[in-house]
């Protein structure tokens, strides 16, 4: 499947790779399966130089290889992403002409430039007529000039082609969704400095290049230091042979779903964390267009695929789009009855306005609707780990990686004792399954030592009968992190017994520059961690 981020890139991303066991197999032979793992260590955040070079490769490179190469180095980000680091980081460019050439690709396609300037992004030639098709909030603008960037149409801006109505009723439907419906405040108005207020969007062939479009913060902040306008670039007719998946409607559905709502984040706070800004986006991509599904592809890199690995993570050679599937969680589990209720996302988005970085803010929604992160956060793997069951569409969705598994036999009935490390705001899945030859009545002593339940430790048992019922046991651990439980074993009567080692920790030490919440450095990751499982009669 083609991958797509923000920016929506056609071209697939680089996979990551784990090389190193989380746990470590006993000394007894017990039938395993131990799925790799790596300590997950922040990086430094891109310097203005780095950020930089991602965005000139963004449009201007040399291969799709090479801005892959460029935008992996970033973090994994891409242009939408990009495009706001560099406006945060222009100013502190060591000299002028960087800072001119970081103008330059943050300029608008319709910003005249000098024919001897690289184009670094879709600019439209400044001789080509320019035509615009508006509503009371949104203008999209196109040429019909003979490049490469035209729309196709009878070659006269006074009338509007079909794509360009297109685009606008699209926008405008999810304008209308995501400010109306769902009650986002509408994006900042970039004022008379850049037109005349009205959010622009500007077409051009960006599936040449691999995007399928993104947006920019317009200018330095305006309503307050963390806040910003923006307008968006969109491709100009996502025809099949540049965009295989889906139909051209649906590519430009999800993509405008996803972009307007970075419009509608800038408003908010456009230096928020990655994975917060790009998780939420992907999810309101499935909630204006349900049917189009184009956000499964991201559930590739996500909790679901290594939830071991930190769900704020953003660093090299990973994607923070998966993410998307925790505010989904979000969204069902706090419905009343069946019913959804996307008001948790926009909670934590008006939560998160100034300063508060995401995982604060989202603390501070779930406190106020009577639970705790580490509650939904522990939950959140209970479906992961079984999604058809919980999820409305998880029929669709992978299980949750496992990260060993166990058939106890009445030679080998004890796994021995493994030993790991944990991270935040990650999890770790064992199976314990009874063997055909434990054919006596049995039952499973489970031991866990983990880091102190100050530090974000808690343990769940899912047992999963034969009889298809599914029962979940809350495993007490003292304040060390400490417990030791009995749980039935009958091959009778349980098909699996599976272990959910958790650690809920969201506390840091911000601004670091590394690649999680608040760029900061966990202040709970690399904690030992151990458990034992023997069948017992």
């Amino acid at each position: 499947m083609t991958t797509r981020r923000t920016a929506r890139l056609l071209a697939a991303g680089i996979a990551v790779s784990f090389g190193a066991s989380m746990l470590i197999a006993p000394s007894a032979g017990a039938t395993q399966r131990i799925t790799h793992r790596t300590t997950i260590s922040g990086t430094d955040r891109s310097t203005p130089r780095q950020t930089l070079a991602a965005a000139k490769a963004l449009f201007t490179p040399s291969s799709v290889s090479e801005r892959r190469r460029q935008t992996a180095a970033h973090g994994g980000r891409d242009a939408t992403m990009v495009l706001r680091d560099l406006a945060a980081q222009r100013a502190d460019l060591p000299t002028a002409a960087e800072r001119a050439t970081a103008s330059r690709i943050l300029a608008r396609p319709t910003d005249p430039s000098d024919p001897s300037d690289p184009p670094f992004e879709p600019k439209y030639k400044a001789v080509s007529p320019v035509g615009s098709d508006c509503n009371a909030d949104l203008c999209v603008h196109w040429v019909e000039d003979g490049t490469a960037d035209q729309v196709a149409d009878d070659g006269n801006v006074t009338t509007v082609p079909a794509q360009a109505a297109t685009t606008l009723r699209t926008m405008t439907a999810v304008y209308a969704a995501e400010v109306t419906r769902l009650g986002y405040h509408a994006p900042l108005s970039d004022g008379t400095a850049e037109g005349d207020g009205r959010i622009d969007v500007y077409l051009a062939d960006l599936g040449d290049d691999g995007l399928y479009g993104y947006c920019a913060t317009a200018a330095a902040a305006v309503a307050a230091p963390r806040q910003a306008s923006g307008y968006c670039v969109l491709d100009n007719d996502y025809k099949k042979s540049q965009f295989p998946d889906h139909t051209p409607t649906q590519n430009l559905q999800v993509t405008a779903a996803h972009e307007f709502f970075h419009l509608v984040q800038f408003g908010y706070d456009y230096l928020e964390d990655a994975w917060f800004m790009e998780g939420t986006a992907a999810w309101m991509e499935d909630e204006l267009y349900d049917n189009v599904n184009d956000n499964l592809q991201y559930l590739a890199e996500s909790p679901l695929s290594d939830p071991y690995v930190p769900m704020d993570f953003t660093g090299p050679d990973w994607s923070p789009y998966g993410s998307w599937v925790f505010w989904k969680f979000l969204s069902e589990w706090q419905g009343a009855g069946s019913a959804d209720d996307p008001r948790v996302v926009r909670d934590t988005w008006d939560n998160a306005v100034g300063s508060t970085y995401s995982t604060a803010a989202l603390q501070k929604t779930l406190q106020a609707r009577g639970t705790t992160f580490a509650n939904a956060f522990t939950t959140f793997g209970t479906w992961g780990r079984d999604p058809g069951r919980y999820f409305s569409e998880g029929s669709s969705y992978p299980a949750a990686r496992l990260d060993a598994q166990f058939a106890l036999t009445r030679s080998r009935p004890s796994t021995g004792t493994l030993r790991g490390q944990t991270n935040h705001m990650g999890q770790s899945w064992i199976k314990l399954i009874p063997g055909s030859s434990l054919t006596t009545q049995r039952h499973l002593r489970l031991t866990v030592n983990l880091p102190s339940t100050s530090r974000g430790s808690m343990a769940r048992v899912v047992a999963h009968k034969t009889s298809g019922a599914v029962t979940i046991i809350t495993f007490a651990l003292d304040g060390s992190g400490n417990g030791t439980r009995t749980f039935g074993f009958a091959r009778s009567s349980v098909s699996s017994l599976q272990l959910d080692l958790i650690n809920a920790s969201t506390r840091f030490t911000c601004n670091q520059g590394l690649d999680y919440s608040c760029e900061g450095s966990p202040v709970d990751d690399g904690l030992d961690a151990s458990f034992s499982a023997t069948a017992v009669r």
